[in-house]
């Protein structure tokens, strides 16, 4: 069914703040509460802000496109991808854990990579010209990937295909309706046409982890590869790599890994099974990457833990994480114990 209107009658516009919100009104005074009172160690840097920004208006951007060819509206719409972004916003429909973790993650990522160079590129198009068909094609299927995901600048961008199917549901349907044409079955019509399309196991994390899969099941997933990893700040795939190792899954290894806790950072290495020298070694590597104060306290960890202090940890990490969350909100203290 095509949908016949005017592109200003297509979205509607979000209102100015009003005099009353700018002068400190009721929601101002909580939005400044909020952000007056965060742990300035847990508040969010201006490169950080200004990327996972930006990367929200290309993410939302790409969908409404996506939904406007669909509609038949045609391409040349009086909106932009901030504009959507200010009305889901204001409607609270961007609060959205999995969403905002996705975005910090990229945002990490591209500091990480920046922090080292181009030296990751050299590792992938190496792994691409293996002699193992699987790591081969696996690191090939990385490597397009990445470059499919950057902007036209060269920065890393955002896309639907990026985004968990719960994350990529949710976001689809709320820019669909934010789509101020009539026929509301022809607005999900063209978001469940969109959603067909979404394969989870194409995210580039999907893709990454099936390299270092591969890299294991070759036998090699060893000190070279995660060292090589480390110095060219490759580290979402380093954190694939320890999970893999530590038995945990990948976002508790990376939530380890990049959170600047030195101590958190040994006991993660030590899950991981690795020798002392290596755990030494990729310990060096990272400091300048992860921004690492105290580097000899995370081999002061790695040495202090004990098997079962490992094990248990082990055995904490794997469980879900909504579980955790729990165990934490209703303890009330900000920490999980078992």
């Amino acid at each position: 069914m095509m949908v016949d209107a005017p592109p200003t009658a297509i979205l509607a516009r979000s209102r100015a703040p009003t005099c009353a919100q700018g002068a400190g009104g009721d929601g101002r005074i909580a939005t400044a509460l909020a952000d007056f009172l965060l742990d300035p160690a847990e508040r969010l840097s201006e490169q950080e802000r200004a990327q996972m920004t930006s990367m929200l208006a290309v993410l939302i951007g790409g969908i409404a496109e996506d939904l406007a060819v669909r509609l038949g509206i045609g391409v040349a719409m009086e909106f932009t991808g901030e504009e959507i972004v200010g009305r889901l916003r204001a409607a609270g429909l961007l609060h959205r854990p999995r969403l905002i973790a996705l975005l910090l993650r990229r945002a990490g990522l591209d500091r990480f990579r920046e922090a080292v160079g181009e030296g990751g590129a050299a590792l992938l198009q190496g792994f691409a010209a293996d002699n193992d068909p699987g790591v081969a094609s696996a690191a090939m299927a990385v490597v397009l990937a990445r470059a499919s995901t950057q902007d036209r600048f060269g920065r890393p961008g955002l896309f639907l295909g990026d985004c968990d199917a719960e994350t990529a549901v949710d976001l689809t349907y709320a820019v669909a309706a934010a789509f101020e044409v009539d026929g509301e079955e022809t607005l999900v019509a063209a978001a469940v046409d969109l959603l067909a399309r979404h394969d989870e196991g194409e995210r580039l994390e999907a893709l990454e982890a099936r390299l270092i899969l591969a890299l294991d099941q070759a036998g090699r997933l060893d000190a070279a590869v995660l060292l090589g990893l480390a110095a060219r700040g490759e580290i979402g795939m380093l954190a694939e790599a320890l999970a893999r190792l530590a038995r945990i899954p990948a976002d508790a290894a990376w939530s380890l890994l990049v959170q600047g806790d030195e101590d958190a950072l040994g006991r993660l290495l030590r899950m991981a099974e690795q020798p002392r020298a290596v755990a030494a070694g990729l310990i060096a590597a990272l400091v300048a990457t992860l921004g690492l104060a105290a580097p000899a306290a995370a081999i002061a960890a790695f040495d202090d833990v004990t098997s079962a202090e490992t094990a248990a940890e082990r055995a904490r990490q794997r469980l879900p994480s909504s579980f955790q969350a729990a165990r934490v909100a209703l303890r009330g203290d900000g920490h999980y114990r078992a």
